[in-house]
């Protein structure tokens, strides 16, 4: 079973790869004056519905333009809160969202390698645990995916996934999928439950650490999963203000 679900996930990737750089994606980056880069902050969108800039795990859809059952598999919408827009999962299937970034060719993350984003976690997968293929589902999770790793004489996207884990101690790190994955949970169980929580990583310094090289200087996409397929859990989170900062000086 493990092996299976590995040889489904460097397919998805090698999939994803080649979809990611075969267009140019719909989505738009704004370049600050303070040297931020302002990815999303969901402000833009209709509530109640999928963000429009948004792919579907692969990158070649928009699962907001989808329609029936299809429609109903991401159980994600935009939602209104004290004059804030933010982005809300809610239930349990396992539905990727991409924000691609591979055809923008003004960022560059040696110069802003600092990902800020927000999050705030409502309700865990009940024992979900990244490290084991048959529970793992996660309250919240970002990943940022870079090219290039070797399997089986291919050539796969390396990713860091930062997740907020149900058992799995904060500071824990893994590495999977023949070490093209690398999992770092920033949180886990219900501490600081409905309260939003913001993160910083230095994507630049994580990368090194964990692959020992350097990235990149332009991702192939961040991208988000809240689930509970696995555990049969219901899940709920809200996702926020995905930036690029500079490091200080």
């Amino acid at each position: 079973m493990k092996y299976s679900f590995t040889l489904l996930f460097l397919i998805f990737f090698i999939s994803f790869f080649h979809n990611s750089l075969a267009q140019t994606a719909i989505n738009t980056l704004e370049f600050g004056d303070d040297g931020v880069v302002y990815l999303e902050d969901f402000e833009k969108y209709e509530t109640g519905g999928l963000p429009v800039e948004w792919y579907n795990r692969d990158g070649d859809r928009v699962p907001a333009t989808y329609s029936g059952r299809e429609r109903e598999g991401y159980q994600y919408k935009v939602e209104r809160e004290n004059d804030n827009q933010f982005l809300r999962y809610a239930g349990t299937e396992a539905k990727h969202l991409n924000f691609p970034l591979a055809d923008k060719k003004n960022l560059n993350i040696h110069e802003t390698p600092l990902l800020r984003w927000r999050w705030r976690i409502h309700n865990i997968p009940a024992g979900g645990n990244e490290d084991i293929d048959d529970r793992n589902d996660v309250a919240a999770s970002v990943y940022v995916v870079f090219d290039f790793g070797r399997v089986l004489f291919r050539r796969v996207p390396k990713s860091i996934r930062y997740t907020w884990s149900s058992t799995l101690a904060e500071g824990k790190e893994l590495s999977k999928f023949f070490g093209n994955q690398k999992v770092v949970v920033l949180g886990s169980g219900h501490d600081g439950r409905g309260e939003w929580k913001t993160f910083e990583r230095n994507i630049v310094e994580d990368y090194r650490r964990l692959f020992g090289d350097d990235p990149p200087r332009i991702p192939l996409a961040i991208l988000i999963l809240s689930d509970g397929d696995n555990t049969n859990s219901y899940v709920q989170a809200d996702y926020d203000d995905f930036e690029f900062h500079q490091e200080a000086d």
